[in-house]
């Protein structure tokens, strides 16, 4: 299994997020059991009661997010403390990748670094889980060092430039000579699934997902176009007012499930050799400066 994550995470090198991570480490995918996936993807479906959530109040409007306290314990935790510290209340959006995500959650220290914790006691080793997937509308962990979350946060939305018909169909070249059939199947559904809702397939093993909109994703998509220097950082000041942390409720408003699909499953049967030779364009360096230098 090692080996076919090795090949799709090849293949998906021309997906960038940001480049700004201070030191690498290995992709969590290579640790996922493809097998022990559920294709039925939670993120996909509403909370259910009493689960907890988190209420986002933003400039332009309300997001709400389930929080996965099962799959990602401590990351969830961390958000929680700081959440009810008061840490999110009245902060800007910091980094903006056009169309593809938006990063907050951090602090300008005293030499104007933007920052998610006072010191590297406070980084939360990330919890990676082969049930959740960095599709449009995660919420994702975030820090400079590579492996850890800090208080900093990013909500995704998609990489339309790059998550192309083209690009997913070579990533199923990858694993069409799987010989377990149970986990090339469940490998072409996630692929097929990302095409079908969007997201950022890049960040999958290299950020902890830990929550999901289930509410508000006009409004996510409206913050991934604040408009923002040839680095990522937003020149327009957007505010994240407050966040809440609460429990669903039955009857509680969530946006329309299923979701509606951004496009039509790719077709599985169609790639060609000469499909495989072609691969999604680079996407820039376009993050913010949202890390210590």
């Amino acid at each position: 299994m090692k080996k076919i994550i090795a090949a799709v995470l090849a293949a998906a090198m021309a997906l960038t997020f940001s480049g700004c991570r201070q030191n690498t480490h290995e992709n969590g995918m290579k640790s996922y059991k493809i097998k022990e996936m559920d294709t039925d993807f939670i993120q996909l479906k509403p909370p259910t009661e009493g689960d907890k959530i988190a209420i986002i109040d933003t400039d332009y409007g309300e997001i709400r997010v389930v929080l996965y306290e099962k799959y990602a314990p401590n990351t969830v935790a961390n958000f929680i403390k700081h959440a009810e510290n008061g840490d999110y209340d009245n902060i800007p959006v910091k980094g903006v990748g056009k169309g593809r995500y938006f990063l907050t959650g951090g602090w300008e220290d005293k030499k104007g670094n933007y920052v998610g914790r006072t010191n590297d006691d406070e980084l939360v080793e990330d919890e990676y889980n082969v049930n959740l997937w960095p599709f449009m509308g995660a919420l994702l962990g975030f820090s400079d060092q590579a492996g850890y979350s800090d208080a900093r946060w990013v909500i995704v939305n998609n990489d339309e430039e790059n998550l192309t018909e083209d690009a997913i169909n070579e990533l199923k070249d990858t694993v069409r000579d799987l010989e377990d059939d149970t986990e090339r199947e469940k490998l072409l559904t996630l692929y097929d699934k990302f095409y079908e809702i969007g997201g950022l397939f890049d960040r999958a093993g290299e950020n902890t997902v830990y929550g999901q909109t289930y509410l508000g994703l006009d409004v996510v998509k409206k913050l991934t176009t604040i408009p923002a220097d040839e680095d990522g950082e937003a020149t327009e000041t957007v505010m994240i007012k407050s966040v809440t942390i609460s429990e669903f409720k039955e009857g509680d408003k969530t946006d329309t499930y299923p979701r509606e699909p951004l496009h039509p499953a790719s077709d599985s049967d169609t790639s060609t050799e000469s499909d495989t030779e072609s691969s999604s364009e680079s996407v820039s360096d376009d993050t913010s400066k949202g890390t210590e230098e």
